[in-house]
């Protein structure tokens, strides 16, 4: 049986992305924008990120230097 993991534990996502832990729980914890998560259990230790929300976050996160860059450069053209 393969089973797919919509939860993910840090060290689990931590090799689906390629960023280390100490990268993920800093970005857990950042004031803005952080990366969604879950506590589960009693005293809500154990932290899970849902796999789809992580996606969604990722892609916030991308780059729109490229357009910035082509905004510029038609603005000084003009």
């Amino acid at each position: 049986m393969n089973i797919r993991k919509e939860y993910l534990s840090i060290a689990e996502l931590s090799k689906y992305c390629g960023i280390s832990q100490r990268t993920i729980r800093d970005l857990l914890k950042a004031p803005i924008n952080p990366i969604p998560f879950y506590r589960v259990g009693a005293a809500g230790r154990i932290i899970r990120i849902k796999k789809s929300e992580f996606d969604e976050w990722m892609q916030s996160q991308r780059s729109t230097q490229e357009n910035e860059i082509d905004d510029l450069v038609v603005e000084i053209l003009k």
